[in-house]
């Protein structure tokens, strides 16, 4: 893929939408260059646009990554899917009756955090904290989840790639949530979301835990 429409692909594998303006401060291209590029991506099925209205002006439009755009992206999913079959097979009747298919998404996924905490916490030994996250990390690829971190002045990034919880869940929000609580656990810090504007979706500021403060459960 040109290296161009590579690069918007990633930005909207961060931030889920963006528009031609966002694009443009971002890879510091001209705004007929971006849209040329998004032509030929929406063309080829990987974006697709959703208008944003406006006050006053021409009608705006915001672009995210179609299904087929996700393709593009790498995916580490084949053990991460095997633990998600195993804890759908061992729901039981009486925890599946009257639920719609997002509660049932949000017992399966709770379920698979806890069985990934549980399978990397021995992994995660480091006494500071930056030994901790690259353990982590580690650990969690290698069950089918794939973070990256970065430097905070708080502490660090970590944030999501591709995220499977995303995906899974129509609204992208609560269920995602559970991702905080399973590196607030597995790192044993303290972990909120990251708001700033140039976050994605599931990206955390990760620092030091607050002395006495108690270890959140999944």
């Amino acid at each position: 893929m040109e290296n161009t429409r590579a690069k918007i692909i990633e930005v909207l594998r961060r931030r889920r939408e963006v528009t031609v303006e966002e694009l443009t401060r971002e890879l510091d291209l001209a705004p007929a260059t971006v849209r040329r590029h998004l032509d030929i991506l929406q063309r080829d099925g990987h974006i697709t646009p959703r208008s944003v209205r406006r006050e006053t002006g021409r009608p705006h439009y915001a672009f995210s990554l179609t299904e087929r755009g996700h393709d593009l992206l790498p995916h580490h999913y084949i053990r991460v899917a095997g633990r998600l079959l195993n804890e759908i097979v061992s729901l039981r009747p009486q925890e599946t009756a009257g639920r719609n298919g997002s509660e049932l998404a949000g017992i399966v996924l709770g379920r698979l955090a806890e069985g990934i905490v549980d399978a990397c916490a021995p992994r995660v030994t480091g006494r500071t904290l930056e030994e901790r996250v690259d353990q982590a990390i580690a650990a969690l690829a290698d069950e089918g989840l794939v973070f990256e971190a970065a430097e905070h002045p708080e502490g660090f990034v970590v944030e999501a790639v591709d995220c499977l919880c995303c995906r899974i869940s129509e609204n992208g929000g609560g269920v995602c949530g559970r991702d905080q609580r399973l590196l607030s656990r597995l790192l044993d810090a303290e972990v909120e979301p990251d708001i700033s504007e140039e976050a994605g979706s599931c990206a955390y500021i990760v620092k030091p835990r607050v002395t006495g403060v108690a270890t959140q459960g999944v």
